[in-house]
Formats: C-alpha cells, sequence, structure tokens
C-alpha cells in the first residue's frame, strides 16, 4: 500500500501547482507543432511537475509480511539449594532432562530453553551447582516473558521443590501460559527442631528494655528438652528451657533485653542441638538492634477526621521508638503547646481555607522543622506554596482516579523488593489532575500510572537542601492500600514500611557538611552488594568529584578492610561488594581543597542463609501451581508420563504480521519516470525546432 508521511490533501495544491504551470507554459496561440502535440506536451510537463511536488510529501510503501516462528517449551529449573539432591545426582538429573529436551524438539520441531531462577540460560551439566542462596519462585515464573514472547509460549515445565522464601506464594496468581510442575527433593518429614523466626524491634532506646520473641517448631522430639539461650559477644546472658510433647509443635520464648550502649548491638539466639536433628543449620538467628539515645517527637495537625489518618496512627503508633500526638481541629481542643520541640509535622490538608492551625503553621514556617504535607481539598494555595518548597500546587479542585508505581531511581531511602511487588496488585487512589510545578531539586518516590501505562507525573516527592527537609504527597483514599494489602497479604508490610521510611527519612539529622560518605541503608544480606553513596561539596556547595576517599571498615572481631576510590559524575558512589554477617563500623576520610574531612558510622551484615531452613519439598505447592495453569503435576521419576505428556500435545507454529516501509525516494524508478517524462518533453519541443 502506497502513503505518505504528510497529509495526502497536499496533493490537491500540488495538482493545482502543475496544471497551472503547464497552462502557463503551453497556452500559446502560436505554435511550431500542432495542437494535439501541445496537449501532449501540456500532459508531460503537468505529470512531472506534479510527480516531483509528490515526492515532497516523501511517499512510502507499506508491505505487509507473515513469518511463522516454532513454539516454545520452556523448562524452568530450580537451582536454589534447598533443592535436596548431591552434585552427581543433580547432573545426572539433568543429562535426562537434556535427552527429554531432545526427543521433544525432533519430534515436534519447538525449541526448549533451560532457565535457572535468576533467568539465565542453562546449557550444559558443569553449570549445575545450585547454589544460589534464595528461591524466588514467584518472580522467576514472572521473569520468563521477558525471555521469551508469551505469544510463543505453549508451556512451561518447572522442575522444583516447591520450597520459596522470597516474594509471594508462586500459587497465588495464574501465570499467562500454561504451567506444569515436575516436584523435586525429600518431603519426608525429618527429626528436626527449626528457630523458625525471631521478632524485635530494630531500633531501641539506650536504658529501656525491649523484648526479643523467637518461634521454635519441632517434629520427632516428643518428651524432650532443649535450651533456648541469648548470647551477646560470645557470651550467654539468658537462657531458658522449653518441653516438646505431642501437642504442641509451635514454641514462643521471650526474652527482655536492657539497651546498653549505642549503636547496633548484635544478638544471637540458638537452640541447643539434640541427637539425631536432621538438620542443624537452623538453630539459631541473629539479632541486630540498633541502640539510640531518645525518642523522635511527631505531630500530625488535620482540619477534620478522615479515615486516611487512622491508616497513617496505625503504622506510626505501632512503633514504640517514636512519641505521637494528632490533633484535630473542633475535636482536640488542647493547643498544641512548645510547637519546636517536635522533630516532625504532619501537615494533612493543611493549610486550607478554614484558616486552620494557621498560628501553629506561621511557627513552623519559620522553624526549619521537617515537614509532610499531605494535600486534600479546599488547601489554602498561596500559603501552601509559601512553606512547600518541593512543589508549587496549580488551584484545582479535580481529582483523577488512578494507580501508582514506584520510581526505580528513587535513592533516598530503599523498600524491601520482595515488599514492593505488593504496589502491582493495590486499587487506585484519587491523585490531582492538575500538573503542578516541582522544584527541579525534589526527589520523585511515586509516580501516576493510568492503567498499564506508567507516567513519569509525580505523586510523592520529596525535597532537602541545608536547612529543611520536605515531603510532600498529593495521594487521597490512600488508606485503601492498607486494606487491600491486608486482604491480599495478611499483613501490612508495605503500607508501614513507605510510611516508616519517610518519618525515618524526615527525622534523620540534616548536617550541613561538605563531605558525607555513608552505607545507602543500615542493613544489607551478605548475598547483596554493600554501597556506600559519597558526595563531596566545594566552599560555595557546588557538588565536585575527582577527588580520592579512603574507607576504612572494622568488624566485630576488629579485622579492618582499607578501600580507596575516586567518584566521578558517572559513578559517584562506591560498590564495596559483599561482606560476611556481623556488625561493621566504618570511618570515610578525605582531603577537600586543603581541609580534611571524615564521617564514620555502622552498619550491619546480616546472614542470609534461609535455603536451609527448610528442607522438605512441598508438593502440594506444585500440584496447586499446575492446577491453576490448566497444567499437570509429575514426580521426579515420572519421566514416561511426562515425555508421553509432552509428545501427546500439538504444538503448531505461530504466525505473525510484519509491515515493512520502504520511501519510493530510496528506488530508482521515481527517477528514472521524472528524466523519461522532462527527456520526451525536451525531445518533442526540440523535434520541432523549439526550446
Amino acid at each position: 500500500m502506497l502513503n505518505t508521511t504528510y497529509s495526502p490533501y497536499w496533493l490537491i495544491l500540488f495538482i493545482i501547482i502543475g496544471l497551472g504551470y503547464a497552462y502557463l507554459l503551453y497556452s500559446k496561440k502560436k505554435t511550431p507543432w500542432t495542437p494535439v502535440w501541445n496537449k501532449v506536451l501540456f500532459v508531460l510537463r503537468f505529470l512531472a511537475v506534479s510527480f516531483i511536488s509528490y515526492l515532497l510529501l516523501e511517499p512510502f510503501l507499506s508491505v505487509q509480511k507473515t513469518e511463522s516462528e516454532q513454539s516454545n517449551i520452556i523448562f524452568l529449573w530450580d537451582d536454589s539449594e534447598s533443592v535436596n539432591k548431591s552434585k552427581s545426582d543433580l547432573q545426572e538429573y539433568f543429562l535426562s532432562i537434556k535427552e527429554l529436551k531432545q526427543t521433544i524438539e525432533e519430534q515436534k520441531d519447538v525449541s526448549i530453553p533451560i532457565y535457572g531462577l535468576n533467568g539465565n540460560e542453562i546449557t550444559d551439566v558443569d553449570s549445575i551447582e545450585n547454589n544460589r542462596k534464595s528461591s524466588p519462585l514467584n518472580g522467576a515464573l514472572k521473569n520468563i516473558t521477558e525471555k521469551v514472547d508469551k505469544k510463543l509460549i505453549s508451556e512451561v515445565v518447572f522442575f522444583s521443590d516447591g520450597i520459596y522464601n522470597q516474594g509471594i506464594a508462586p500459587d497465588y496468581y495464574a501465570f499467562p501460559f500454561q504451567l506444569s510442575s515436575v516436584g523435586l527433593g525429600d518431603t519426608t518429614q525429618k527429626q528436626d527442631v527449626i528457630l523458625q523466626q525471631i521478632r524485635y524491634n530494630k531500633v531501641a532506646y539506650e536504658g529501656n528494655q525491649f523484648p526479643i520473641e523467637v518461634d521454635v517448631i519441632q517434629n520427632g522430639f516428643s518428651g524432650r528438652n532443649t535450651n533456648v539461650k541469648l548470647i551477646k559477644d560470645g557470651k550467654e546472658i539468658s537462657q531458658k528451657t522449653i518441653r516438646f510433647n505431642d501437642e504442641q509443635q509451635l514454641f514462643s520464648v521471650q526474652f527482655l533485653v536492657e539497651a546498653k550502649g549505642t549503636g547496633f548491638q548484635d544478638y544471637k539466639i540458638e537452640v541447643e542441638q539434640l541427637e539425631q536433628e536432621f538438620n542443624p543449620n537452623n538453630n539459631s538467628k541473629n539479632a541486630y538492634v540498633n541502640v539510640v539515645e531518645g525518642k523522635k517527637r511527631i505531630l500530625l495537625l488535620a482540619p477534620y477526621p478522615h479515615p486516611d489518618i487512622k491508616a497513617l496512627s496505625a503504622s506510626i503508633e505501632q512503633n514504640d521508638n517514636y512519641e505521637y500526638k494528632m490533633v484535630i481541629k473542633g475535636i482536640d481542643s488542647e493547643a498544641v503547646k512548645n510547637i519546636e520541640e517536635y522533630d516532625l509535622a504532619i501537615l494533612f490538608h493543611l493549610p486550607n481555607v478554614g484558616n486552620a492551625f494557621n498560628s501553629e503553621i506561621n511557627k513552623l514556617k519559620n522553624s526549619g522543622m521537617p515537614l509532610w504535607f499531605i494535600t486534600g481539598p479546599k488547601l489554602n494555595f498561596n500559603l501552601h506554596n509559601e512553606i512547600n518548597k518541593s512543589v508549587d500546587l496549580r488551584p484545582s479542585d479535580e481529582i483523577d482516579e488512578a494507580f501508582v508505581h514506584i520510581n526505580s531511581k528513587f535513592e533516598l531511602f530503599e523498600l524491601n523488593k520482595e515488599k514492593e511487588e505488593v504496589v502491582d496488585n493495590l486499587p487506585p487512589v484519587y491523585l490531582p489532575f492538575a500538573n503542578h510545578q516541582f522544584h527541579p531539586l525534589a526527589k520523585t518516590f511515586m509516580m501516576k500510572q493510568v492503567g498499564k501505562v506508567k507516567t513519569q507525573q509525580p505523586v510523592f516527592v520529596f525535597y532537602s537542601d541545608d536547612e529543611i527537609r520536605q515531603a510532600t504527597m498529593l495521594i487521597q483514599n490512600f488508606r485503601i492500600w492498607r486494606m487491600v494489602e491486608y486482604l491480599n497479604t495478611q499483613s501490612h508490610d508495605f503500607f508501614d514500611e513507605w510510611v516508616m521510611k519517610t518519618v525515618r527519612y524526615l527525622t534523620a539529622n540534616n548536617q550541613k557538611d561538605r563531605f558525607k560518605a555513608f552505607p545507602i541503608k543500615d542493613a544489607f544480606a551478605d548475598n547483596e552488594i554493600v554501597k556506600f553513596q559519597v558526595e563531596m561539596y566545594n566552599e560555595v556547595f557546588d557538588r565536585i568529584y575527582g577527588i580520592p576517599v579512603q574507607l576504612s571498615l572494622r568488624d566485630e572481631n576488629d579485622s579492618t578492610f582499607n578501600y580507596e576510590f575516586t567518584p566521578d559524575r558517572l559513578k559517584p558512589n562506591f560498590e564495596l561488594g559483599n561482606l560476611k554477617g556481623g556488625v561493621y563500623e566504618y570511618l570515610a576520610n578525605t582531603n577537600i581543597q586543603g581541609k580534611d574531612f571524615k564521617n564514620n558510622g555502622q552498619f550491619i551484615v546480616d546472614e542470609f542463609d534461609i535455603e536451609s531452613q527448610n528442607l522438605q519439598a512441598d508438593f502440594n505447592l506444585m500440584r496447586r501451581l499446575a492446577k491453576k495453569n490448566e497444567g499437570k503435576f509429575f514426580k521426579s521419576d515420572e519421566w514416561e508420563e511426562l515425555q508421553a505428556y509432552l509428545s501427546s500435545k500439538d504444538y503448531p507454529k505461530v504466525l505473525s504480521g510484519k509491515s515493512e516501509t520502504t520511501p519510493i525516494t530510496q528506488n530508482i524508478l521515481p527517477y528514472l519516470l521524472i528524466f523519461l517524462l522532462l527527456f520526451s518533453e525536451w525531445f518533442i519541443r526540440r523535434f520541432f525546432g523549439s526550446y
């Protein structure tokens, strides 16, 4: 099909130009040729001028092509440590998988790639290590469509033990492809004692007592006793004895600990190993508690009651590390005294046109206190824009119902990646319809999402300079997130995390330093890369680069590790790599324009050994996974059944249409046609003795 880049209506003008040009040239009555040849010359000139003009529209030829592609059967291999087989057994089993792959590929003319949980293709026996430290089964299945177009996937065959310890349960949602499962590992329940989990506040205050709660489960040790120990700095500081019986499989033990010293304190909880215990690796865990000097005080001001306030308060009030006060106009008649003593003020739907809390807001305007603005209807836009440095609100009461998504480039703090997946399943909220003006230094945390389209429109931003920290949230009805998250996951983890990390960031000390070097978060897993954020400024606080930084780490055993690096614009931060578990103290030094600067602090690395906690395969989950996705479940030794199942199905090639466009100006034929038209006109005129 012939199309043009620009509107084809221009062709009418070009035809008129061609006719006009030909008419002016051949409307003379006296010519050396006959009237018939005059008409021929008129047509030739008209066609040549019109066609040359037509080429200005950039015409192109669109051709629709149909291609056929092979169907894919994806083999997904669980390469985590929990798959309880020796390396030789795994390699032998993988050879069987490759033989099955080759048989079906030849028999059905399909492609069968084999992927690990990280999405990398597995091609040979030597790459079968099964040393992955986690089992993100749901994430691995979701990522298949990033490797292969879902239209080309006929079926996925998942080889796994069904043990997951990262992300949500893989059988929670259906996938956009048919899925069968093959159960690996041993489902037999072993004689074992497991320290299942520990619960504690990550922050405590010096001199206070705080609880550490431990859950212990057992199987096969009825009538036996064991001891649960609390250890610090290699010394036992408390011990409790529990007795197992048939009626009780889960035991909860609580230690009440006094917070001594400041900084991160490492407490180890250990369950004594019993004889004939199957897996002693799951008998201990560490709790890292940050002991600080005093509580932060938070004030929330609101002009009226609102359900969003209740959701926000539920997250903050459950944390004992903050002293929280809520004042609502008309309900709490008590005036806000000593407002300057608070560490953070949350202005909910304030300032408003009703002038609620205007005296308090005026005090906050000049105090330099961190502020968290949560916007709503009937705002006083003029006063708001005076005190809010991150966004200049445009007057509008129109709202839009839409989803949000997390900005992947947000760097002020990190959310737990597993919990961040919850956002994809949260309902829409009310967002402003107006396009507000955001400060260039504002850091966007959440953005608007319309349907499946992720826009770049900010709806939750942070601002920080040398004087103040602020956050602005342009979201209403966000309480529904907390309710729906609980319905989906039976927890409020995601909601509580973004609320509390917002509070922690805003209440952190905002020092005016020319040199800042600090870990991007307080706690890393031992399979994570430890990263340091580095900032350097000149005397007028312009960001500078290219100055060497020395970094020294010291662990709990007084071992030291020294690093040196030079930040630049493309890579301003520093990656240390993986570190062993424990509490680390760091000291960073540099010299800026002849003056020495240093930063010091602490961070922790938590031993990430969740794969050894549970080695009992879960075939029931694998059955549910296959049933939910219209597939079948097979045990690891049911090779003939699996091969018969795959051989019995048809895997037709997938037809796909492809449109190719070729500009006709790239072809010689249009120019040849123009040449023939003009040459013919010239030849006829010359033949009759004219120019």
